[in-house]
């Protein structure tokens, strides 16, 4: 792998331009009830002060909002500028007076109060050494409190039935060029072996994934939409050419397949575990 790919992994290679927010907003409403089983599995309380790492757009911080109540807080970081003004926007318009959301990496982030709880979703696939960013995660939780996070299987990705010829060369563009990148293709499934090898106790786990039951589904766009941001990346390392992809006219054929077919599709498997920072309460 090159230098400068396992660099742009550690840097978000999806970007954020505008059109790169909406393909966010929509793979997390996709993705919101599997999330919130996670944290409600991990005992996200009312009260409780949370920790969003990497936030991005402010979806996950919107779903530990809800349980903690507002007399609970979360502070959701990112380092980029564009996605936290966007997420302060969703906030206040949502009068979620609880969330506050803070522009800074998480290696300068101060150790100022310990929080009852973080969680992380989607950002330990993109990092060059996951496990020394759950241990740096790990010192802004105080003793007793639960890490949480929710990673993409990627190497599971791409259930259909029945087996359906496009959706296969999908999976067949998409799992090379995530891994040429940098990005982790088994994340989801070396998430408690890294909470244990950060010094955390796992408590428990699921796996979990959205059926697209309908050729027009908020899963089958958001995987479209996710081959349109990684196009150039595919060009790039010569995994396909942009015309063999035809991204203007990928959803529709992707419907006209899953119409033809009767056919249903299980775009990505999630893998949600959590687990407790040991010592006294």
């Amino acid at each position: 792998m090159r230098v400068e790919e396992t660099q742009a992994a550690a840097n978000y290679v999806m970007g954020h331009e505008d059109r790169e927010l909406q393909r966010l907003m929509l793979q997390a409403k996709v993705y919101a009830p599997l999330t919130e089983g996670v944290l409600r599995g991990a005992g996200l309380k009312p009260g409780m002060r949370v920790l969003d790492v990497g936030c991005g757009v402010g979806d996950v911080s919107f779903l530990a909002a809800a349980l903690v109540g507002p007399k609970g807080e979360v502070v959701g970081v990112d380092r980029e500028p564009r996605v936290l003004a966007c997420a302060q926007r969703r906030a206040e318009a949502q009068g979620l007076s609880q969330v506050r959301f803070r522009q800074s990496s998480l290696e300068s982030l101060p150790v100022e109060g310990a929080f009852d709880a973080i969680v992380c979703r989607l950002v330990l696939m993109y990092q060059p050494d996951p496990l020394s960013f759950v241990r740096r995660m790990a010192e802004h939780l105080r003793p007793g409190g639960v890490m949480a996070l929710h990673e993409l299987e990627l190497a599971a990705m791409g259930l259909t039935h029945p087996k359906l010829p496009l959706f296969s060369r999908v999976w067949g563009w998409m799992l090379p060029t995530c891994e040429r990148l940098g990005i982790k293709l088994h994340m989801g499934l070396e998430l408690a072996s890294t909470l244990r090898r950060a010094g955390l106790v796992v408590d428990d786990g699921v796996v979990s994934g959205r059926l697209g039951v309908t050729p027009d589904s908020d899963a089958a766009q958001a995987l479209v939409e996710t081959v349109r941001t990684l196009l150039p990346h595919m060009e790039r390392l010569g995994v396909a050419l942009a015309m063999e992809v035809d991204i203007d006219t990928l959803a529709a054929r992707l419907a006209a397949e899953l119409r033809a077919n009767d056919g249903v599709l299980v775009p990505s498997l999630m893998v949600g575990a959590w687990g407790h920072r040991p010592g006294p309460v």
